[in-house]
């Protein structure tokens, strides 16, 4: 069994899951968290060692640690990973990629998210937090990058801790559509979360609308975007002036702007020289969550054409549903401000 005082120290240990006899850890060091595009039960697949702790020596510990200082937290599908990757080559941040924690505290069985409320595990939003908050050195700020879904409780994790930022990424509606439908992975994640995002746009908006519930694959994707981008919108009108929007595809077409924005909305100031050298590393030309594979800014725009022409009809049906919902519920108008 772990001990509280192996939580303190460091990052190495990593909550994961939930076991019959206490919680799952994974034994991790700084280059083996660089490396994993996910932080969830893949870990154990990969051979890294495990071990087990009692949620209350978890909790126990928590009470001694900070919560992170900064989050990226997204769309889906829009490049938080190449970001987060970016942001990982600089010495003042330790990134920490879709942590399965949050994932359990963000989607219970039921597809509600209640505040304050325990998650399978035992833990708390504010646990999760403290944990994920360790770094290496000192002086060294962790950065959070979520899932997706997870974006569901940004306001709280910006409303804990001592003012953290984020960086909230997304894609315009049509880019959206074109992305989910361009990858045949995408689409079947699209299609596994919709029901409970609907749930949680349903909530969000208040009552029943019969217009509100899907009835085409594009209407689906359509409804995932509106459901994650109006959990942003809410926690982004709480907490302004620690946000930053930024939009994948402006990203793209004027990366160096875009990431000397990052850098200092997170309070860091690279050398001079650094973001050149960033943007032109091999992380912009590989699939960020499989770097084995190429990818970049041409293969997208090729690849969201492509997917254009050839579902331009549920692609088409999806924008309607969209400006359709978005007349009858005003709150829909989630296009960052």
């Amino acid at each position: 069994m772990i001990a509280e005082e192996d939580l303190v120290r460091s990052p190495a240990w990593l909550p994961v899951d939930v076991a019959a006899n206490g919680v799952s850890l994974a034994r991790l060091d700084e280059a083996a968290y660089c490396r994993s595009s996910f932080l969830d039960q893949r870990l154990f697949a990969l051979g890294y060692e495990r071990s087990l702790c009692s949620p209350g020596v978890i909790g126990s510990a928590a009470t001694h640690l900070t919560f992170p200082s900064h989050y990226i937290f997204h769309t889906g599908h829009v490049g938080s990973t190449l970001i987060s990757r970016l942001l990982g080559e600089h010495s003042a941040f330790f990134v920490l990629r879709e942590p399965a924690m949050l994932r359990a505290i963000a989607a219970p069985a039921a597809g509600t998210v209640a505040a304050g409320a325990a998650d399978a595990h035992g833990l708390t939003l504010e646990v999760a937090l403290a944990l994920l908050g360790r770094t290496w050195r000192p002086g060294q700020r962790a950065l959070v990058k979520a899932t997706s879904f997870v974006s569901e409780l940004a306001g709280r994790a910006l409303a804990a801790g001592a003012h953290p930022t984020a960086i909230f990424m997304f894609a315009q509606a049509l880019a959206y559509l074109r992305g989910i439908f361009a990858g045949p992975a995408s689409r079947a994640e699209s299609r596994q979360l919709a029901p409970m995002r609907l749930a949680r746009l349903v909530r969000r908006i208040g009552g029943s609308d019969p217009h509100l519930v899907p009835r085409s694959e594009g209407e689906w994707i359509a409804m995932s975007w509106a459901c994650e981008m109006s959990a942003l919108r809410e926690a982004a009108d709480r907490f302004a002036s620690r946000v930053l929007w930024v939009d994948f595809d402006a990203f793209l077409a004027e990366p160096a702007v875009a990431l000397e924005a990052i850098f200092r909305t997170l309070g860091a100031q690279p050398a001079a020289g650094e973001i050149e050298r960033l943007l032109g590393s091999p992380v912009m030309r590989q699939y960020s969550k499989a770097p084995e594979h190429a990818y970049d800014a041409a293969l997208r725009r090729e690849l969201l054409l492509e997917a254009g022409r050839e579902h331009a009809a549920e692609i088409g049906r999806g924008m309607q549903w969209l400006e359709r919902l978005t007349r009858r519920h005003p709150l829909l108008d989630v296009q960052p401000r």
